[in-house]
């Protein structure tokens, strides 16, 4: 057998019986039988990490808590079932300016709050300025970046929140409907900051298009003009916090 960069393992000595693919080794998922050792019996796999099909993490178990100081992007970005998502994690700290008290341009002590966290998010992400501004713009159209929860959604109000609202079936800064995620994770201000800025990500181009053109490829809003209107403010968050 030859030696690989890979962890390889005997499914038949380490995993149990039960276990199946996606449950196995530290809740990583187990790939196909390893291609540089073509004589190893059907049981020899190799444990590998996965990238996310946004390149915005690894794929990891939720059910074996795989995403430690991270949050999970329930989008299809992973292979397997369910317990199989994308784990984002931070890289570092926020920057000085992102953790800086007071008011923002043109924003309240609240969205100010939540503006910062927008920010912290698109650094730790590794996004440009850009990012920023489309996200901010998008937030404001979308909820005066506050965290609105829905009285059609009674289970909204069993988490923290700044108002409310009442679009559809529409919660958090975002105002992400069900397909983004639980409701506790769109009602999550970095979570929820997490879900739009790696669907950014996966537009092609995104940095190429206006502001109002790059927040509607994201929200698919029945005003797609309408976050135009928000670019000079998210400009001026963006130049005081970024």
């Amino acid at each position: 057998m030859h030696t690989t960069s890979v962890l390889l393992v005997s499914a038949l000595a380490f995993l149990s019986v039960s276990a199946t693919p996606t449950e196995a080794i530290f809740g990583r998922h187990v790939g196909d039988k390893c291609k540089d050792c073509p004589n190893d019996p059907d049981d020899i796999q190799c444990c590998v990490e996965i990238s996310c099909k946004n390149n915005a993490g690894y794929c990891r178990s939720v059910s074996h808590n795989g995403c430690p100081g991270g949050s999970f992007d329930s989008g299809n970005w992973c292979p397997g079932d369910n317990d199989i998502q994308c784990c984002i994690k931070a890289t570092g700290t926020p920057p000085p300016a992102a953790a800086a008290a007071g008011n923002l341009p043109g924003l309240k002590e609240v969205q100010s709050n939540h503006a910062r966290t927008i920010i912290s998010r698109v650094h730790a992400l590794g996004m440009p300025k850009r990012a920023c501004l489309v996200a901010i713009a998008t937030a404001q159209q979308e909820s005066g970046i506050r965290v609105l929860a829905n009285s059609n959604i009674k289970a909204s109000y069993n988490y923290p929140h700044d108002g409310d609202g009442h679009d559809h079936d529409s919660v958090g800064i975002f105002q992400q409907r069900p397909g983004w995620g639980t409701i506790e994770d769109r009602m999550d201000p970095a979570k929820s900051a997490d879900k739009f800025l790696n669907r950014l990500k996966s537009v092609k181009n995104w940095a190429n298009l206006s502001i109002a053109q790059a927040a509607q490829k994201v929200q698919v809003s029945a005003y797609p003009d309408a976050y135009a209107k928000w670019e000079r403010l998210a400009t001026n968050v963006c130049n005081a916090a970024f």
